[in-house]
């Protein structure tokens, strides 16, 4: 419905269908046809009544003369339309053949994005809490019954971060993160340089401080079309002397968009391989190393609702050398356009039973992790998996849905008064152009009458069997006629016509013409888009 409307107010500029012409029309063809219009639009041809209302429909056809007879002009209009004609040039356009033109305006709009990148932040943000319910499972970890209230919280994180993009290919990143963990606070302030070389090699470097000073490198370069490297290098110098170092360097293979693989070569082993078919994606992930080994396979499908991929379910196996199995399922839901919300329930011999929510609105996440045993606890594991659903089942019907109901119909409605306002607005142009036509109108009936030629005795416009989205187009078509012809060019709507409106954006209209020519009766309708030419002999009545 919004595009529909969208649509509609872009075409409301569309200077082919304003002077009736085609887009492949000659320049003497655009000075003809301006001359004729302004014969019945120019304001000191009419009355000091009418003279508002002409120069209004005049000042539109003088816009579209003047862009279309300007060989650059109408080429920029022609490639990007009145947005592209409207735009501030800054640069000579004459002497430019199309292809310059083209990139010219194409230089300009990335230089315009780059500005606009330039004064984007991109704030981003992170929450993250741990909690421990293990009071809500087994009373060994409580006494009484304001321990299961008051439910701990072990660990609590905030992170922040903002670019600066210093150019096109080259920015900055500053973040900041708070740590509270066990009743003590850390914190760490860390500044990125991520610095894209060429198109497929980019670098970053990242200087921390806090809980140590961390630096670290990483490099990425696509190889050919199909295979890439990467390596990194970090290193971090804790406050007590000790320093711990760590890096890599991978190798990656995407054959195509559905597949990728990827080993990295560090102090272990490690590596991913990515499948995705249409309705199932798998990923599998390894680790070989001294003292660990670690394989995961995970599987995510995405569910289709109203043909939206909104929500999707995930379930996933790892097996730890260290740690055992571990088994996680849970979902995720796309709340509304920028936020969604997502629940994973974690299984292990040794891990116990954890529950991980999330929630997404923006660039802003908020995590919160809640461990409900330390072992394989089946009460656990039902705490988990149940109390997440119906929390969201009662939410999303008793607070969500309700809320988005009331905004959608707000917005439907703001929407629908705008478009109400653009087609009485549109409609009142029309019928003060069809007043402006009336003198011409009559003086060109008669002509043709005399001599036989081409009268138009009645003509629709709009979505026929349904009466109230029907607009008599009788006067305009008839001053259109010149040596009993009329000739409408094809174009993407013939609402952009003097004295025509659309009158139901969105919908499939046509154009119906009852004429006389000869005296014999002729009647033809024609697709909005379609070409129209009049007279001709298959039209006619046969009575």
């Amino acid at each position: 419905y919004y595009n529909e409307y969208k649509s509609y107010l872009s075409m409301n500029d569309d200077y082919y269908s304003l002077l009736n012409v085609s887009r492949n029309c000659s320049e003497e063809d655009i000075k003809a046809s301006f001359k004729k219009l302004c014969m019945f639009y120019h304001p000191d041809k009419h009355e000091s009544a009418n003279r508002e209302s002409a120069e209004v429909i005049f000042r539109k056809i003088k816009r579209a003369h003047d862009v279309l007879t300007n060989p650059q002009m109408r080429t920029i209009y022609d490639i990007y339309g009145v947005e592209g004609v409207e735009s501030e040039w800054h640069v000579a356009l004459y002497d430019m053949d199309r292809n310059t033109i083209r990139e010219t305006y194409e230089r300009m709009v990335r230089q315009k994005e780059e500005q606009e990148r330039e004064r984007a932040t991109n704030p981003c943000g992170e929450v993250m809490v741990k909690l421990d319910a293990r009071g809500l499972i087994s009373s060994e970890h409580f006494n009484s019954i304001v321990d299961v209230i008051n439910i701990p919280v072990n660990e609590f994180q905030i992170t922040q971060s903002v670019d600066a993009p210093l150019t096109k290919s080259h920015k900055l990143k500053l973040t900041c993160s708070a740590l509270k963990r066990d009743g003590q606070g850390l914190g760490r302030l860390t500044v990125t340089d991520v610095h894209n070389i060429t198109p497929h090699s980019s670098l970053m470097y990242n200087f921390g401080f806090g809980e140590g000073t961390l630096a670290s490198v990483n490099g990425h370069i696509s190889l050919t079309k199909y295979l890439f490297s990467a390596f990194r290098v970090h290193t971090n110098l804790y406050d007590d002397g000790e320093l711990d170092y760590d890096g890599g360097i991978t190798l990656g293979c995407q054959p195509n968009p559905t597949t990728s693989l990827k080993v990295e070569f560090g102090q272990r082993i490690k590596g991913t391989i990515e499948k995705t078919w249409k309705r199932v994606q798998v990923y599998t992930s390894y680790q070989l190393g001294i003292d660990n080994h670690i394989l995961a396979l995970q599987l995510l499908m995405p569910l289709s609702i109203n043909e939206v991929n909104d929500a999707a379910v995930e379930c996933s196996f790892k097996y730890n050398l260290m740690r055992g199995p571990e088994l996680e399922y849970g979902a995720t839901k796309k709340i509304t356009e920028y936020s969604k919300a997502g629940a994973v329930v974690r299984v292990g011999v040794m891990s116990g039973v954890k529950l991980k929510l999330l929630l997404s609105r923006g660039n802003y996440d908020y995590r919160f992790d809640i461990r409900f045993s330390d072992f394989v606890d089946p009460v656990a594991i039902l705490y988990g998996t149940c109390v997440p659903f119906f929390v969201y089942s009662a939410l999303h019907w008793l607070v969500v849905k309700p809320y988005l109901s009331r905004a959608q119909e707000e917005e439907k409605q703001k929407k629908a008064e705008a478009m109400a306002a653009s087609i009485e607005k549109a409609k009142q142009e029309a019928v003060e152009a069809i007043k402006l036509m009336k003198s011409n109108y009559e003086r060109i009936t008669d002509a043709e009458n005399i001599k036989g030629g081409l009268v138009i005795e009645q003509a629709w416009y709009g979505v026929f069997g349904v009466s109230n989205k029907l607009i008599d187009v009788t006067i305009p078509l008839q001053c259109l006629v010149h040596n009993s012809k009329l000739i409408l060019p094809s174009s993407e709507t013939k609402s952009q016509m003097v004295g025509f409106y659309d009158v139901a954006i969105g919908e499939k209209k046509q154009l119906s013409v009852r004429y006389k020519f000869r005296n014999a009766k002729h009647e033809t309708i024609v697709d909005d888009s379609e070409v129209l030419r009049i007279p001709k002999q298959n039209h006619r009545v046969n009575s």
